[in-house]
């Protein structure tokens, strides 16, 4: 290991404190920063970086900092509650008392609907009680209705990758961030990394410092694109049509890796037949990219050997998502940066181990009936708005109960629909933290213990990085982990034995044992355990999977600064558990997929329109003109800084970027309360005129919803559409959704004509469809309270609440 030295002098406390202990963060982000806890009898007084850590070397963001108050905050949900119905007062209880109320409502469910009507969902700011133990309860319940965060965060690149490079499931990550600084060039692609992962983005500033040239690619100016030697502001969901323009000039210009691509590449040919439409003046007219631009990034991109791509959510949450991703790691390929020192694919978000919920569960008799669902892929996470409906409408079975965490409720598209369906259940519970939203539509909530009340490995951190967060304070109150709550609750249903981790006479539960027996169940993770990845007794960073055997778990690299795999796809190393580089049918890199096309996706990359695009559907765009593109903010992630002070007034305000062009239109000035609405719902907030975004589009941070205490706002997702998603894995169109904006007091009808004839005119190319293709839903009721399924011709699936494909 190369020596390290911090960026900042190690860090010590004014406060009066007796112990330090070391830890990790978790369910923040994805970053991992190490931790100094200062305590004073057990109490948590201060909070610095820990110097010592490879990642984070002594740094932390807001959230790092600022985090005694989530421990400690007398707005937490304290003691268990229940209630008979929604519009019952809440009732406090005791443990047991809530179990087995939860438990009777559960044995009706069953006996009235079958296991299959209950769903739980796990969330990616979840401990692994919640996103393993979960599963692994609704499993043994008898429910193939199992969702994680993916489709709804930022899976769908891992799951094209799977296609492209081959995988374990989701491809991942494929340099770490510490090797970044070995790049000449960076694609950094829908990220506000310098922002939400602010950590994470030193590696970005590393590599620049060390001479690296930086394209960025963004439907909005922001903080991580101000680095950036070139800025292609992309219209919303055409980012296809940009790479695949950025692959045709270095085809065309013989730029490409013929030596890599002769080798190790499948399906060159049709994938440069493909490219050849887009041309730089046809992709300008689609993307509103200067060709300029297109082909100086081009050029750029591939004349910069070593060169790696990253992003996050703004490939993910688009129509196009498989696409876009596949586009982006043809890139990589042609070029034949892929398992090299300064190259690979290196998504965040798109990190985690495939963990397991036990191999016992896979002797369980198949379902009666099979998971509800309506993407294309096979397996999976699958997306969960599709309950929705299914509680909504009772198609094409009724989901009657629900477990879920965090809060969700306003994270969902279409939150209105979404909380008249919560109302038709038998019993939703909550595993509460705050009293949030989400919290006031379920019938039974438990007070969870998180992060520094609990022990366990940090959920999927960037890097493919596995790390031990301790438990440094007692559990508050009532608090107990998640995985509590499930092992009381398989208990009283009669399967107990699977969750034997009950300890001091069921009051309490034992996660390492958990942790490390779910470690062991999958071969990826087998090398690690509670004993070599506890940062008090080890070196600091934890380790990188795959590590199938202890010694791996080890240096792998003269460069490498954490201990693991060091970089993934190197010639002459076969992918975990194959014999091959490429783990795909061919053996190499698939520019064009069978697989896909087999499934009925598009056997090579195309630019498909967005549902909500001024081309894909004109008649709404005279009513809804600008394009939506929403994101998070740093000093909450998702919601859990709202509820914090200091975290709180750093950005108290769920603001509305909107473009001075049409700012001056609709006269709206800086602070302006304005209106931001659709046919699904309607948000008013502060304007920020800003040339930020687009003239074409607007911005809003999301995170808030209307209980929080501080600083309540509508959530902005009650405009976002929960049919219409990325047909192949279900991701919703968070980035790129109609919608007008007006001055509040004023007329919205007259505001959205005035800018749809403004944009037409100006900005003709927006409603030139310049024969691209749409996706199926052109053939759809735009209806969007109907009440009968819409069958997706890509997947046979009901897109109101379907089964998945083949079943």
């Amino acid at each position: 290991m190369p020596e390290m030295k911090p960026d900042y002098r190690p860090q010590e406390s004014t406060k009066d404190y007796d112990t330090v202990r070391r830890t990790t963060c978790t369910n923040q982000c994805e970053s991992g920063c190490g931790m100094k806890i200062f305590l004073k009898e057990g109490r948590i007084v201060d909070i610095m970086g820990d110097e010592t850590h490879p990642l984070s070397r002594g740094g932390l963001c807001s959230k790092g900092t600022s985090q005694f108050q989530r421990y400690y905050d007398p707005l937490r949900v304290h003691y268990p509650q229940i209630r008979k119905s929604l519009d019952d007062p809440y009732q406090r209880v005791s443990w047991d008392e809530a179990i087995d109320f939860v438990a009777e409502r559960l044995t009706l469910l069953r006996q009235r609907y079958g296991p299959e009507s209950l769903a739980i969902f796990r969330t990616g700011r979840a401990s692994m009680g919640q996103k393993v133990g979960g599963g692994r309860f609704g499993h043994f319940f008898g429910t193939p209705n199992v969702f994680g965060q993916g489709p709804i965060c930022c899976e769908s690149p891992g799951a094209a990758m799977n296609y492209v490079f081959g995988a374990e499931g989701f491809g991942r990550l494929m340099n770490p961030s510490p090797d970044w600084k070995n790049a000449r060039c960076i694609l950094m692609v829908g990220t506000e990394m310098a922002s939400q992962e602010v950590i994470t983005y030193r590696a970005i500033l590393d590599a620049k410092d060390a001479g690296a040239k930086i394209i960025g690619v963004d439907t909005r100016f922001n903080s991580s694109m101000s680095k950036a030697d070139l800025f292609l502001m992309v219209r919303n969901n055409t980012d296809t049509a940009l790479f695949m323009a950025m692959a045709n000039i270095i085809i065309q210009e013989q730029l490409y890796d013929k030596k890599f691509v002769d080798k190790w590449v499948y399906g060159f040919d049709e994938y440069k037949e493909a490219c050849r439409e887009w041309t730089p003046e046809k992709a300008e007219r689609v993307t509103m990219v200067d060709r300029n631009l297109i082909i100086k990034a081009a050029r750029l991109f591939a004349s910069s050997k070593p060169a790696m791509a990253t992003g996050c959510l703004g490939t993910a949450q688009q129509y196009n998502s498989n696409n876009t991703n596949r586009s982006i790691a043809a890139l990589l390929a042609l070029t034949g940066n892929i398992g090299i020192k300064g190259g690979g694919w290196n998504w965040l978000h798109n990190c985690r181990p495939p963990l397991s919920y036990g191999h016992d569960t896979h002797d369980l008799p198949e379902p009666r009936r099979p998971v509800i669902a309506d993407n294309l892929l096979p397996w999976g996470d699958n997306s969960v708005p599709v309950i929705i409906n299914a509680m909504l409408y009772g198609k094409p079975y009724p989901i009657r109960g629900l477990i879920w965490n965090g809060n969700h409720l306003p994270q969902f598209p279409n939150v209105t629909k979404t909380e008249r369906a919560l109302r038709n259940n038998l019993i939703t519970v909550h595993l509460s933290i705050y009293p949030n939203h989400t919290y006031h539509f379920a019938h039974a909530s438990f007070p969870i213990a998180m992060g520094m009340e609990t022990e366990s490995i940090c959920h999927h951190g960037n890097n493919r990085l596995i790390q031990w967060h301790n438990k440094v304070i007692e559990y508050q109150h009532e608090h107990r982990p998640d995985l509590f709550f499930y092992a009381k609750l398989a208990q009283k249903l009669g399967f107990g034995d699977k969750f034997p981790w009950l300890t001091n006479n069921d009051t309490d539960v034992d996660e390492k044992g958990f942790t490390n027996w779910l470690l062991n169940e999958d071969h990826m993770t087998r090398g690690m355990s509670s004993f070599n990845l506890d940062p008090e007794h080890n070196p600091r960073g934890g380790i990188m999977w795959p590590a199938e055997t202890e010694a791996e778990a080890t240096y792998q690299d003269p460069e490498a600064t954490l201990r693991g795999k060091w970089i993934m796809y190197r010639e002459g190393d076969p992918y975990p558990g194959t014999d091959s580089r490429f783990p795909t049918p061919s053996g190499k890199i698939e520019l064009a997929s069978p697989a896909l096309e087999k499934l009925g996706w598009d056997r090579v990359p195309r630019h498909r329109e967005g549902s909500e695009s001024w081309i894909a559907n004109p008649e709404r765009a005279r009513k809804y003109p600008i394009s939506l593109n929403t994101c998070r903010i740093t000093a909450s992630f998702h919601e859990g800084g709202h509820w914090w002070p200091w975290a709180d007034e750093l950005i108290p305000d769920r603001y509305i970027q909107i473009h001075p062009e049409l700012a001056k239109i609709l006269g709206i000035e800086d602070g302006d309360t304005v209106v931001l609405e659709n046919d699904r719902g309607s948000i008013d907030g502060p304007a920020w005129v800003t040339e930020m975004v687009p003239p074409w589009g607007c911005w809003v941070n999301f995170g808030f919803d209307r209980y929080q205490p501080f600083h309540p706002y509508e959530t902005v997702n009650v405009v976002i559409d929960d049919i219409i998603k990325d047909p192949v894995y279900g991701q919703i169109q968070w980035k790129s959704m109609a919608v007008r904006v007006y001055l509040k007091g004023t007329d919205g009808t007259m505001a959205a004509s005035m800018i749809h004839d403004y944009l037409k005119k100006k900005y003709p190319n927006l409603f030139n469809d310049d024969g691209v293709l749409l996706g199926t839903y052109k053939d759809r009721n735009w209806d969007y309270e109907e009440k009968e399924p819409w069958v997706d011709p890509f997947s046979g699936a009901m897109a109101v609440a379907g089964l998945k494909t083949g079943e």
